[in-house]
């Protein structure tokens, strides 16, 4: 069995905690990926959902109804921090209070559901990976009885080094590889190799979400909104029409 990179965490609730570091085997691996559920249908239902019509999705069903689908939502190339207890309670599992997970940026599909116009926002090739590296921010959440002590931005900013120390550790393999076509490329081929390693590098973060429930709160993170698409009543059970953000933060390397 691998073993996650462990670190001490904040106190919480006047009990200490840990942050761990998984890749998905690990998340299978570990009594993890139910909790993990878990905290996010909380999380989710605390602040998106509810029995009366001011809320806009409904309290039943769940927002992940098996850890299938969490693991798709995630994908297959992704990481997670995860704060816990490290203390268990009489005898139990460690209690789960926050996550949030990273993944590289992955081509949108339009799903049966969800407005034609969502197409629009599908890019029409890959990105140029030696100029920069798109990831997305997913499963931020927060146990409700936890949530507005710093968790949230703790984990972000977890999450946002993680990715750019791995974006950074891609491009010195790439500029390793191209100084070395440098050393043993024609004359004609220098300059441009050149200016391949000269150009400057940039991470590119992108989250949706709910635009009325969470904009403003990563909009004060330095995030910027690129696109809002209209949602119709319905699309994701929503009990009205509704409008969800696409956020975007560069990071300059």
């Amino acid at each position: 069995m691998d073993h996650p990179t462990q670190t001490a965490g904040p106190e919480v609730n006047g009990r200490p905690s840990i942050i761990l570091l998984l890749t998905p085997k690990e998340l299978t691996q570990y009594p993890y990926l139910t909790s993990l559920r878990s905290l996010a249908n909380a999380a989710f239902a605390s602040n998106h959902t509810g029995p009366t019509d001011k809320h806009l999705f409904p309290s039943d069903p769940p927002r992940l109804v098996t850890d299938h689908q969490l693991q798709t939502e995630l994908g297959s190339d992704f990481f997670t921090y995860i704060i816990h207890s490290s203390i268990p309670v009489n005898g139990d599992p460690p209690q789960l209070y926050a996550s949030g997970s990273g993944r590289p940026y992955m081509l949108k599909e339009v799903k049966e559901g969800v407005p034609k116009d969502m197409a629009l926002l599908i890019p029409t090739k890959p990105p140029d990976s030696k100029i920069y590296e798109a990831w997305e921010i997913k499963m931020l959440v927060v146990d409700p009885a936890l949530q507005k002590q710093g968790l949230a931005s703790l984990l972000l900013k977890l999450v946002e080094a993680e990715i750019v120390k791995r974006s950074a550790e891609k491009w010195v393999q790439v500029a390793t590889t191209e100084y070395n076509q440098l050393s043993s490329a024609p004359n004609r081929q220098v300059g441009s190799l050149k200016n391949e390693l000269a150009r400057t590098k940039k991470v590119i973060l992108t989250l949706d979400t709910a635009r009325e429930i969470n904009e403003a709160y990563y909009l004060r993170r330095g995030f910027e909104t690129t696109e809002v698409l209209p949602m119709k009543k319905g699309v994701f059970g929503a009990r009205r029409d509704w409008e969800m953000s696409f956020m975007q933060r560069d990071i300059i390397m």
